[in-house]
């Protein structure tokens, strides 16, 4: 059998960001907070502001895309009374009026964020959120006092992305595994990109909930797959639900509703089957070359195969005496 834990930890290397990279982002998001908070400074006598940052960035699964533009999202915590919290889209002016200068590029006012775009390939999402209550803490997160999301189209919402953060931090934590799970689905989903595959807090949760560890990569991503399959293909496995909740705010939704319609249900679980099947080959496989081609198909080009190093002699042993291992049990 196969063995391609070195070939998947070196795909892994290939696609999160480099350290160089990740220093880049912070800079720029350090550069970008300090405008913000200068603004605050000269212009809001009512308001207060703090950071915290969010999404794979902040919990260290960043993938670099096959677009090549990464990103970092980084949320903007403004603090007042009940009675001065502004509209969402007065929200927005404030923070596009404070960073509008810090790149050449055209700053991108969204429903739920504003993006400051940097010529360099990447950007920085910034949510907005207001919060009545700061206690001077470094989270300053309380159980009674949620954090609203400034939505344009749908006003203010209750969010909660730090919690999201804490909860993947604590089920991940001395997991460097399932972090690489996590982005190899992200890689996975990144080559199909075509197909509208459900988003990466999707696949995040998914991993947790259905996480099996093992000494090797290829066979722990098989077995996390294999049980994610298990737990939302409805069309394969009758007692299976089509569900992915949200472990922190708001744990009704059924974040695979957006990818419920026929057409992207079937997309999504036909690709998944097909990568399951493909992993159960390569697995069985005896060479590793002809193994990795099997998830290359799937996870794309940057899939490392071109590295794997061969014994050949030994190879066309192993196939020997497999051949004989068939043959003596025919016979007997």
């Amino acid at each position: 059998m196969a063995d391609l834990n070195e070939t998947f930890v070196e795909f892994n290397d290939i696609i999160k960001l480099s350290t160089t990279r990740k220093d880049e982002l912070r800079k720029s998001r350090n550069a970008v907070r300090e405008d913000i908070k200068d603004y605050f400074n000269k212009n809001r006598d009512l308001h207060t502001v703090k950071f915290k940052g969010q999404g794979s960035f902040s919990m260290n699964t960043s993938i670099l895309p096959l677009s090549g533009e990464y990103d970092v999202d980084d949320g903007v915590y403004i603090f007042g009374k009940k009675e001065d919290r502004p509209t969402t889209s007065t929200a927005h002016s404030w923070i596009v009026k404070a960073v509008e200068n810090r790149t050449d590029q055209n700053t991108i006012d969204k429903n739920t964020c504003v993006r400051v775009q940097y010529a360099k390939k990447y950007h920085i999402d910034l949510p907005i959120y207001y919060k009545t209550t700061d206690s001077n803490h470094e989270f300053f997160y309380d159980s009674e006092d949620v954090p609203e999301l400034a939505h344009k189209g749908e006003g203010w919402v209750e969010s909660d992305p730090y919690a999201f953060k804490l909860w993947f931090e604590k089920a991940a934590k001395d997991k460097d595994q399932l972090k690489r799970i996590v982005r190899y689905l992200k890689a996975w989903t990144d080559n199909k990109h075509h197909l509208n595959l459900p988003s990466g807090i999707v696949f995040t949760i998914l991993a947790v909930n259905n996480y099996v560890s093992n000494s090797s990569d290829d066979k722990a991503f098989l077995e996390t797959l294999e049980a994610i399959q298990k737990s939302i293909d409805d069309t394969r496995s009758y007692w299976a639900s089509y569900v992915c909740k949200r472990p922190t705010i708001n744990t009704t939704e059924n974040l695979l509703d957006k990818y419920s319609s026929e057409t992207r249900k079937k997309n999504f679980l036909d690709a998944l089957d097909g990568l399951i099947n493909s992993g159960k080959q390569a697995i069985e496989l005896k060479s590793k070359k002809d193994a990795c081609a099997k998830w290359q198909k799937h996870l794309g080009d940057r899939f490392p195969c071109s590295t794997i190093e061969e014994d050949d002699k030994e190879l066309a042993k192993a196939f020997t005496v497999t051949d004989q291992i068939r043959y003596d049990n025919k016979s007997a």
